[in-house]
């Protein structure tokens, strides 16, 4: 068979399923390491199946992890701390009779260990030789192996002082309470007090502001009663103006549509009129040049008027957007210190639940396991469970001793 090449061939055969049907459980595994068929370990080594854990030892553990829970929340928690003011945060600090170092990450690392799947010989049954010879006994006098008085003296002493101990603590817990609870009071009456302070200086800011808008609104109301006034004396200014030269300008009218053309009229225009033509015309002259005079005079006086009022319309702009700037800085800032406000009661909150969380939390009882069994060649122990770990060299001795003074234990209890 040696140097030769193993060949299979089969005749080709129809198909009855495409696919393989999921609910039937033979569908493949995606790790050949969750297969069953697939065993690890040694080949020539008996397959054991894995102890099933009872029905009854499970409820008891159950029953008695939900009794943990039930204790650990029934306990009686402690008073929490108020939530600090605005622009301030609490911090935590260590109130423990000795200080420990906080890091900032535990200090971790993983191993993993892996032990043979294999199953050495059981051992041997403990040899109990046969009862010979004759039973004999004695007498023990009171006081000859064990002296109770003498003997308690130490686990009494123990167990007083650590009820002491013990007394002691809880009393300085307790007035380590009572202290926080009274600095508690203070600081919630110290707290009412400047938020009492605090609604007072708002009540007064409130009035200061509606004061403020009462004297705008009074201010509004003289700036439209001077314009007013303005406008009423330059109407009558400009009508006095044009009432003083309407008889003139009257006369003139009629003259040239021909209302006086007669006989008096054209001598009086021959003779008379040249001298009176001069004395209007000059007459006229001296009431224009007094027009313009007064209109000069009236124009400054009007130009000055409303360049002074742009002047104080323009510093009360200036002041009305100061007051608007400041007051939207200050709601600004008031916006922000409720975000603040709101972002630290949100923190304060999830370290609450966070803190709760972790009171909350039990760690699982770890099953306790017993060495039945010590292998001195291979230098293994096994577990009462059928579990086998390698032992150090230095501890064999000890627990070979262990193991025979717990045979000689259950021997001498038979």
């Amino acid at each position: 068979m040696q140097g030769q090449v193993q060949q299979f061939a089969s005749q080709p055969q129809a198909v009855s399923r495409k696919y393989r049907n999921p609910e039937d459980g033979t569908m493949p595994l995606n790790n050949i390491m969750h297969d069953r068929r697939v065993v690890r370990g040694s080949t020539y080594a008996a397959l054991t199946a894995a102890p099933q854990p009872d029905a009854a030892e499970v409820r008891k553990q159950r029953e008695a992890q939900r009794k943990r829970l039930m204790r650990a929340n029934n306990t009686k928690k402690r008073a929490g701390t108020p939530e600090p003011v605005a622009g301030r945060k609490h911090m935590d600090i260590q109130t423990d009779s000795y200080l420990e170092e906080l890091t900032e990450r535990t200090v971790e690392f993983e191993a993993e260990t892996q032990t043979d799947f294999l199953l050495d010989r059981p051992p041997s049954p403990l040899f109990m030789p046969a009862k010979i010879g004759v039973d004999m006994e004695t007498q023990i006098e009171e006081g000859e192996l064990f002296d109770f008085d003498v003997e308690c003296e130490p686990i009494l002493e123990v167990l007083v002082g650590k009820t002491l101990e013990l007394s002691m603590m809880e009393v300085l817990e307790e007035e380590e309470l009572e202290s926080l609870r009274r600095y508690q009071e203070e600081y919630e009456k110290n707290r009412n007090a400047e938020m009492l302070e605090v609604q007072r200086m708002e009540a007064a800011e409130k009035r200061r502001q509606d004061e403020m808008e009462r004297r705008l609104q009074q201010q509004a109301a003289q700036r439209e009663q001077d314009l007013s006034v303005m406008r009423k004396v330059v109407s009558r200014s400009v009508a006095a103006a044009h009432l003083s030269t309407l008889k003139e300008r009257c006369l003139a009218h009629l003259l040239d549509a021909g209302c006086f053309q007669d006989s008096t009229q054209l001598a009086v225009e021959t003779s008379f009129m040249p001298t009176l033509l001069q004395s209007v015309l000059t007459h006229k002259d001296q009431a224009v040049r007094d027009r313009e005079v007064v209109g000069d005079m009236l124009n400054s006086v009007v130009s000055n008027r409303l360049q002074e009022h742009e002047k104080r319309l323009d510093v009360e702009r200036r002041r009305l957007a100061e007051i608007e700037q400041a007051e939207r800085e200050a709601r600004e800032e008031r916006e922000q210190q409720r975000k603040q406000r709101e972002a630290d009661q949100d923190r304060v909150r999830r370290e609450q639940e966070d803190m709760c969380e972790w009171e909350a939390y039990v760690p699982p009882v770890e099953p306790e396991q017993h060495v039945t069994g010590l292998n001195e060649e291979e230098k293994t122990a096994v577990y009462g469970n059928g579990l086998i770990a390698s032992v150090p060299e230095d501890k064999v001795a000890e627990l070979k001793e262990m193991l025979e003074k717990v045979a000689a234990d259950a021997a001498a209890a038979a």
